[in-house]
């Protein structure tokens, strides 16, 4: 930069700048729409279960789903990048669905009068082995 000084006209600046303010801007936008999909994704379950407990159970789920990622971007030698980002939003939303359908499935043994760890029980193991009754 130096060595160029002297060609810049009188009154002209020059100022070297990359990509970071970009990069930085995405990455902002990214991390509050995942805040705001967490918030909005609990709003939406408390309202389809009449419930405030089950969603948080449901999104208590979440940070470990956000642990796996983090582990597999870490082991595979993966860059924190948007597309990156993008996948761990995809990620988050199969996390929640699948809680979902474990959280429905206890609730319907619980009403068929099974104790709460059965119920949990044959919920985690339906749902892992991924047959349905």
């Amino acid at each position: 930069m130096q060595e160029t000084a002297h060609e810049v006209p009188n009154g002209a600046g020059v100022a070297l700048r990359g990509q970071v303010t970009t990069m930085t801007s995405a990455y902002q936008q990214l991390f509050i729409g995942l805040a705001l999909a967490f918030v909005l994704i609990y709003l939406l379950i408390v309202v389809n279960f009449q419930s405030w407990l089950d969603p948080f159970v449901i999104v208590v789920a979440l940070p470990t789903a956000l642990a796996g990622i983090v582990w597999m971007l870490f082991a595979s030698n993966t860059t924190l990048s948007v597309p990156a980002l993008t996948g761990a939003i995809m990620c988050m939303g199969v996390a929640t669905a699948n809680s979902i359908l474990v959280i429905s499935f206890a609730r319907e043994r619980l009403a068929d009068g099974a104790d709460p760890i059965t119920a949990a029980i044959e919920a985690g193991s339906t749902r892992f082995s991924g047959r349905c009754s």
